[in-house]
């Protein structure tokens, strides 16, 4: 199967530029049909194992008179991050 370069970005969670630098590097070899990129699945999925997620800080804060908020927004960032992990 062949995938389109925003497929390979959504999938590896990088950006397209991110992509050119890549492909430049020779970490990833793109196939030219009607004059655009490609890619393999194969190697989309080789490349998978070099390139690592990136992480994820959460931080949050309040001022001493509204504590109980703080609770609130851990558990909204971390709610949102859960998302966001599932996504790529």
């Amino acid at each position: 199967m062949m995938l389109k370069p925003k497929e390979v970005c959504q999938e590896l969670g990088m950006s397209y530029r991110t992509l050119q630098s890549y492909v430049k590097k020779g970490y990833i070899k793109p196939v030219v049909q009607s004059g655009k990129w490609r890619f393999r699945e194969e190697d989309v999925e080789r490349l998978m194992g070099i390139v690592r997620k990136r992480k994820v800080a959460l931080y949050a804060r309040v001022s001493n008179e509204r504590k109980d908020d703080l609770v609130d927004q851990v558990k909204y960032l971390e709610e949102n991050v859960k998302e966001y992990e599932g996504d790529n």
